[in-house]
């Protein structure tokens, strides 16, 4: 973490990583997620678990664990199935704007706590999808940003 402070006090770089899994495979994502020094993954799936081999919670959990990063699920950031199935179905702009509209209309207090994380750790949000202009962890993203304009954000 960087640190400056132009009156002399110490000010830690506030970063959040996002990352999709889609194209890699898990020794290629825990490789990326060490090359970044991410010491915290968080998933943001609304169900953790994935037909491709490696990518549920509890592979995920055991493969990090090794890497020395910590792993958690945050289902409740996770785009729930009627959001989701606007982006399948190509209406992504209005898929974001019902999800940011759920991020900000109940869902608040759960970026506020992931933004609390980045100030302890170095975090990356996990889901699917690779593109994270067609992922909800984008909106993540903006979120976070609105709630602390300091954040920084880097899509791997």
């Amino acid at each position: 973490m960087d640190m400056a402070g132009a009156s002399g006090s110490i000010k830690l770089k506030m970063e959040l990583l996002t990352v999709g899994y889609e194209s890699r495979t898990l020794p290629q994502l825990i490789r990326l997620l060490k090359e970044h020094e991410v010491t915290r993954l968080v998933d943001v799936r609304e169900r953790p678990i994935s037909r491709k081999k490696g990518f549920s919670a509890m592979a995920l959990f055991e493969a990090t664990r090794k890497a020395g990063i910590t792993y958690e699920t945050h289902q409740e950031l996770g785009n729930p199935k009627d959001i989701r199935n606007k982006w399948k179905n190509g209406s992504i702009s209005e898929g974001k704007k019902e999800y940011r509209a759920l991020l900000r209309n109940g869902r608040r207090a759960h970026v506020q706590f992931l933004v609390g994380l980045t100030a302890i750790d170095r975090v990356a949000i996990l889901c699917l999808e690779g593109d994270p202009d067609r992922c909800h962890r984008s909106i993540i993203a903006e979120e976070a940003v609105r709630l602390e304009p300091d954040l920084t954000v880097e899509h791997l």
